[in-house]
């Protein structure tokens, strides 16, 4: 564990230096702080345009952040001749891609931890917490990181404890306005689970495939994942039966990602026959961890039998 947590902890810090990832998480935060803009365009549904399009943007961003890091990191790797060096010492190629898989799946943690809180911070802004008390936590927070940051010996070390401290604070915030916080911080949950099986697919063709190939299979794969509901019900008289077996046969390959976008209805409502949403959004998460774990399997099987030469 202590060589897989090491290629993890760097492969982290590598992420995280990356100025794309900047990039992402500025688009990301400018998406969000939008909705408050277009709340006030609705008509008595601003919590919902809030909610809505927040969580939407976070699972997209979360989803391009794990496909940009998952197609990009293992071939710079072997790009750079830095893998080289690597696999000559007691480290098993399986143990190599672990690490970068878990260093990737932590990145897009802090990722959707970050953009959470910030969900958190504009409900409870658009609920009508005190401006004075919201405003102190939105300037203090990051002030706190610049700190830790200035006084840390390892920089990327504080972003982790950073970002959960920082979600903890919204969430207390959201409290104060007596925000729904089951069904939020359900959907961020899910949206973890997504990451999980998007970046592990991610890793699959990142083994054997170029980074532009990578990311083009793995979003590929992502939106028939989103349709996987929509075909296995799909009852088009334009469609033969052959085709129609073939699709429902699809649907219990490929991975179903539209089981991490249920819907508000079904986080914060049982529905008839069913255990209730917390049982869902463990179903849902034990369903990405197994997915996951099978995928990575595979890809390490490939990954060993590569000729890096």
């Amino acid at each position: 564990m202590g060589k897989i947590a090491a290629v993890a902890i760097n492969t982290f810090r590598e992420a995280v230096r990356d100025r794309v990832l900047y990039g992402l998480v500025g688009v990301a935060l400018f998406v969000l702080f939008l909705t408050l803009a277009l709340a006030e365009l609705s008509l008595h549904q601003e919590r919902r345009i809030v909610l809505d399009i927040g969580l939407a943007s976070i699972s997209l961003f979360s989803v391009v952040v794990s496909v940009f890091l998952g197609s990009s990191l293992l071939y710079k790797e072997i790009e750079r001749k830095t893998l080289y060096v690597v696999l000559p010492k007691p480290v098993e190629r399986y143990q190599f891609l672990l690490g970068k898989y878990l260093g990737i799946t932590l990145t897009a943690g802090v990722f959707i931890a970050i953009m959470g809180a910030v969900q958190l911070w504009l409900t409870a802004v658009q609920a009508g917490v005190a401006k004075t008390f919201t405003l102190t936590a939105l300037g203090g927070l990051p002030a706190l990181l610049l700190l830790c940051v200035w006084r840390a010996r390892d920089r990327t070390a504080v972003v982790v404890p950073w970002s959960l401290f920082t979600l903890a604070v919204c969430t207390a915030i959201a409290m104060k306005a007596d925000v729904p916080l089951f069904p939020l911080l359900s959907a961020l949950a899910l949206v973890v689970g997504e990451v999980l099986v998007v970046t592990a697919v991610a890793l699959l063709f990142s083994a054997f495939s170029t980074p532009f190939l990578t990311a083009l299979f793995t979003a590929g794969l992502w939106l028939v994942g989103r349709s996987a509901d929509s075909m296995a019900t799909m009852k088009s008289k334009v469609l033969s039966t052959s085709i129609k077996d073939a699709l429902k046969a699809l649907v219990h390959i490929i991975p179903n990602f539209n089981l991490f976008v249920p819907g508000q209805h079904t986080l914060e409502n049982q529905i008839d026959g069913s255990a209730g949403p917390l049982a869902y959004v463990l179903t849902s998460l034990g369903y990405a961890v197994v997915y996951s774990t099978l995928l990575v399997a595979l890809a390490a099987f490939i990954f060993r039998r590569r000729d890096l030469l």
